[in-house]
């Protein structure tokens, strides 16, 4: 009997109810884990998984260790049917299909319902697989099959034979009918609560639209009582020291009359005044004195009258004068592909060798929502402190504006006709102190307009990211060649040129105030909108750390000598065999388009694109060259003042064909910026320098000591200052740019530079055909010690070629040293006896 009691028990503890919870929670469980096989899919997994056998799954060592899905083994093949062979990532309904199932099952409920919206889902994957699987194929959209799978691009092919284009406006006809059966089974229904709910939406604007209206309207209000209230008050106060005025001008006309009426009615002269009478006179006079004073205090200013007035009136006309506060409302931005499908397009109008893949918007950082909104308070203190200062120096503004920049704020001051403009930039050091800014600029006048300008910094700055700059449709949908985008303005647009019209860029900037991230803007800049086909760089970093992060892209993007190690140049000899060797690109390209007779290089690619350029006469696709030096100040320190030679060359002449150079130094002094490069250099970018000096050997003119540092710049193109808030580009964003690039196939080796021919190469043999001077020239260089062409053109009294044929013969000969520049050659030979010596040598060698 007690055996029968504990059976019933057990059996009751299992009912039916706990046992469809316990197939619900297995059924969830399963789903979770098909979820995770197909979100973890690897397509390297499925070749690992087939190779290992049953005794593997027990070895630590073995292969199952290298399949990196999550459900391991189980998981690579489950997840390789499911995504490659049928509907690709589509196959996550399924998992959401039985998920819900057990669901219901957990919960007990009834199963009537779910099997419409099963069918209804199984045909939304198949119909959403075979949706992607025809963008894959005609669209090129995803870049990988594993979206659909494979299942989803046959049948999506097969509709495209059977219906051409049609079968995509019948798959998403069937995609719309598909989404409203799911949202709701009666489709006039569901179309009835979109237009309600539109409607609703509408009416919600509206209504936020009228309380925001009804709310400036209160604020105006508000606004114009005080301002009534202001008036009245001083008004009053007026009235009463007007009336305090009259009251002692009739006390003293009253002293006057009776001081003067004892002399007129002739009156008996009082008897003097005692002592006693004297000293309380003088008591009374005291206490007068000091109510009066009481008085002046409790005006809460101890100044003189004078001055009390003065600024009475200031502040009268200081408060007729109205701040308008403009805030830029910055470009438009694109949409995350738009920049993809721009490079697409313009990559298949192209035909490039490789097939490349422009960096995605998604490797960049991006910006924080939050913004920095206007400080109205700040601005209407400064706009106070700016005009009280000028107004004490009776200079009138009758008008002033303020545009609010990320890193400025530009006080735009309309003065008085009669106001000299030079009279207020004189002042300008005293509004400094009166502003307390780090750096304030005065634009006396601001070009174009006629007012005078007063940049303030801010004291909360607002960080321009690179994304919100690259992300914009200015930057996307522009035709610029070498599109450069640098940051914003103060009005808070996008700040952009093409580096083909600067041609050439010179930027200098202490240490810390941004140089170097503005070079990884312009490279990153580049990077965005331009082909490995159609640019290269060229990148001579004499700090050894600045660029090197780039040379993961040497085979994509990287010009480099054939016999070079590093893509990166660091060497400065290799500095200067760089630059020569472009000079020698520079000969060739200009030879290359007086061949195709054109004039520039966008000419010559086109011609050579059309088949108008033979190949075997050496034509040649020819891709811009950026130059980048990161330091010129370090280069011309170690490799000598030679190196400015072929900078000057290639500044001077490398515009038509391609070659721009961006030369950066931290110390812009004279003797590294000489008057050679600067005539040649255009297109400035000064950062905050040290000294006035320097702002005015990089800008010829002051202002770039006055900037505050953290990207805070200014451009100059020969048409004005531009002050520009440099856009950040981060350290982890230029690595993930550069890998990104770096993984992809390109060319088999970096873009080759031209070698160039040793000076010795053409020099005849000392043998054949010597000189009937050779001897006496010999003798002539070891009594000097000196061989240069010019001592044997003055001592034998012959001509320049001549004499350089001599030297060619005594270097082959051992006489003298090799080329050395514009010095002289050393001479290796110390006595005659040894050059006789050496003589009779040659002469039995050509015996």
């Amino acid at each position: 009997m007690a055996k029968n009691n504990l059976n019933t028990s057990a059996t009751s503890g299992l009912d039916a109810n706990r046992k469809k919870e316990i197939i619900g929670i297995i059924v969830m469980s399963i789903a979770v884990l098909l979820g995770l096989s197909i979100l973890s899919y690897n397509p390297e997994d499925y070749q690992y998984a087939r190779s290992i056998s049953f005794l593997d799954l027990f070895n630590p060592d073995a292969n199952s260790r290298l399949v990196q899905n999550w459900l391991g083994p189980v998981g690579a093949y489950i997840s390789h049917y499911l995504v490659y062979s049928l509907f690709g990532y589509t196959s996550i309904i399924l998992a959401l299909i039985i998920g819900y199932h057990g669901w219901h099952t957990f919960r007990r409920r009834d199963f009537t319902e779910l099997g419409w919206l099963t069918v209804l889902s199984v045909w939304g994957m198949v119909l959403l697989s075979t949706f992607i699987g025809w963008l894959n194929s005609n669209a090129g959209f995803p870049d990988d099959s594993i979206w659909s799978g494979a299942a989803g691009v046959a049948v999506a092919q097969v509709m495209y034979n059977i219906t051409n284009i049609g079968s995509i406006i019948i798959l998403s006809v069937l995609m719309l009918v598909t989404l409203l059966m799911l949202v709701d089974r009666d489709l006039q229904k569901t179309i009835d609560n979109v237009k309600l709910w539109m409607e609703n939406l509408r009416e919600k604007l509206e209504e936020r639209r009228a309380a925001r209206q009804l709310r400036k309207e209160e604020k105006a209000k508000e606004r114009e009582e005080r301002l009534a209230q202001k008036r009245a008050e001083k008004e009053q106060k007026q009235a009463q020291k007007k009336a305090q005025q009259e009251d002692k001008s009739e006390e003293k006309e009253l002293e006057k009359q009776a001081i003067a009426e004892p002399k007129d009615e002739k009156e008996p002269v009082k008897p003097a005044p005692s002592i006693d009478e004297i000293v309380e006179k003088s008591e009374e006079e005291e206490q007068k004195k000091r109510a009066e004073a009481k008085e002046e205090v409790k005006t809460l200013d101890t100044r003189q009258r004078a001055s009390l007035e003065k600024e009475e009136e200031i502040d009268d006309e200081e408060d007729d004068i109205e701040v308008s506060v403009f805030v830029g409302k910055g470009e438009e931005e694109a949409d995350d592909k738009d920049l993809e499908k721009k490079n697409r397009e313009q990559a298949k109008e192209e035909k490039p060798v490789i097939q490349y893949k422009f960096p995605k918007v998604d490797l960049l950082d991006p910006p924080p929502n939050e913004g920095n909104e206007v400080d109205l308070e700040e601005i209407k203190e400064n706009k106070r402190i700016i005009l009280d200062k000028l107004k004490r120096h009776k200079i009138e503004i009758v008008g002033i504006n303020a545009i609010v920049g990320p890193t400025v704020t530009l006080y735009e001051l309309e003065p008085a006709p009669d106001v000299k403009i030079s009279k207020i930039e004189s002042y300008s050091n005293d509004l400094k102190m009166a502003t307390a800014s780090k750096g304030l600029r005065m634009l006396a006048p601001i070009p174009g307009k006629s007012a005078v300008g007063i940049e303030v910094p801010n004291s909360t700055r607002e960080t321009v990211f690179i994304k919100q700059v690259i992300n914009t449709k200015k930057f996307v949908e522009t035709n610029f060649t070498l599109p450069i985008a640098f940051g914003k303005t103060i009005e808070n647009e996008v700040f952009m040129i093409d580096l083909t019209k600067m041609p050439h860029l010179l930027i200098a900037g202490a240490t810390g105030s941004g140089k170097s991230v503005g070079i990884n803007t312009i490279i990153t800049c580049l990077l965005y909108k331009c082909h490995p086909d159609n640019l290269k760089f060229v990148m001579i970093d004499p700090k050894k750390i600045e660029l090197s992060l780039y040379r993961n892209i040497q085979n994509h993007f990287l010009a480099m000598l054939p016999d070079s190690d590093e893509p990166i140049i660091t060497d400065t000899s290799k500095a200067q065999e760089t630059l020569e060797s472009l000079c020698k690109e520079m000969d060739d390209r200009y030879d290359l388009l007086k061949m195709a007779m054109v004039r520039d290089i966008k000419s010559y690619n086109q011609k050579y694109k059309t088949g108008e350029l033979d190949d075997e006469l050496g034509h040649r696709h020819l891709p811009y060259i950026v130059v980048i030096i990161d330091e010129l100040a370090d280069l011309m320190m170690t490799a000598g003042k030679q190196i400015e030679e072929p900078i000057a060359r290639l500044a001077q002449l490398a515009r038509a064909i391609g070659i721009h150079l961006v030369v950066a130094t931290q110390r812009p002094s004279v003797n590294v910026i000489t008057g050679t490069i600067k005539a040649n250099f255009p297109a400035r970018i000064a950062y905050q320098v040290a000294s006035k000096v320097d702002s005015r050997t990089i800008l010829d003119q002051g202002g770039a000591d006055q900037l505050i540092g953290m990207g805070d710049m200014l451009f100059n193109n020969g048409t004005g200052l531009t002050r520009i808030q440099n856009a950040f580009v981060s350290t982890e964003e230029v690595e993930r740019i550069n890998e990104f690039i770096g993984r992809q196939a390109g060319y088999k080796q970096p873009f080759h530079l031209p070698i160039i021919k040793d000076d010795t190469a053409d020099i005849p043999d000392p043998l054949d055909d010597i000189d009937e001077y050779f001897e006496a020239a010999a003798k002539l260089v070891i009594l000097h010690q000196q061989g240069s062409v010019s001592l044997l053109q003055r001592k034998l009294k012959i001509g320049y070629n001549r004499a350089g044929r001599i030297i060619d013969q005594l270097f082959n000969a051992g006489i003298v040293g090799p080329y050395q520049g514009s010095t002289a050659r050393d001479v290796l030979i110390d006595s005659e006896e040894e050059l006789e010596e050496l003589l009779d040598n040659l002469d039995e060698y050509e015996g």
